[in-house]
């Protein structure tokens, strides 16, 4: 069986084809955006590794200025405060009142995420950075008024998380609201 001049271009394009596409697939540069602006972004962030993290999960990183990126990082403290305030809700209904308090906070803090997002979304970054501000000092409160919290792991993740997640975005904001 003779194979025909035309069958081996063919085979040759898919192979450059199927070369191109693979290249594309693990040429880091592609498929995470432009990792320098994200290094110097997390660099300047109490918790860089955390920073990574969360640019690492989104895919919208890869196209997104020093603002989306900010953007983006309000988007990922988001998940653990909106855990830690079902988690509370759960306890509370649970009779563990001790937790009232702190659902009340982070009540207070994922109101002031979605103003700060909202905020983001308006270009009003000082505003942004100031509800993240917020939701730490309410944060805080929680955290002093829990006495020797049990071992309650999600919790006490889901608390960290958040914290870390909060001064990072607001050190993201803090680079381009001042």
């Amino acid at each position: 069986m003779a194979v025909s001049r035309k069958d081996c271009t063919n085979v040759i394009f898919l192979h450059v084809i199927f070369l191109v596409a693979l290249n594309i697939i693990h040429n880091p540069k592609l498929v995470h955006g432009d990792s320098t602006l994200i290094d110097s972004v997390c660099r300047d962030t109490p918790f860089p590794i955390d920073c990574h993290n969360c640019f690492g999960s989104n895919p919208l990183s890869s196209q997104a200025d020093v603002k989306g990126l900010a953007g983006i990082a309000i988007n990922c403290l988001y998940a653990p405060a909106t855990d830690v305030d079902n988690l509370l809700r759960t306890y509370t209904t649970y009779g563990q009142s001790q937790y009232a308090f702190c659902l009340q906070q982070f009540d207070s803090i994922v109101q002031n995420l979605s103003l700060a997002l909202q905020s983001w979304k308006n270009n009003q970054y000082r505003d942004s950075q100031n509800l993240l501000e917020k939701a730490l000092g309410a944060y805080s409160k929680c955290l002093k008024s829990l006495n020797k919290p049990r071992y309650l792991d999600p919790f006490l993740v889901g608390l960290a998380k958040t914290r870390i997640s909060c001064e990072n975005s607001i050190g993201i904001l803090s680079r381009i609201s001042s």
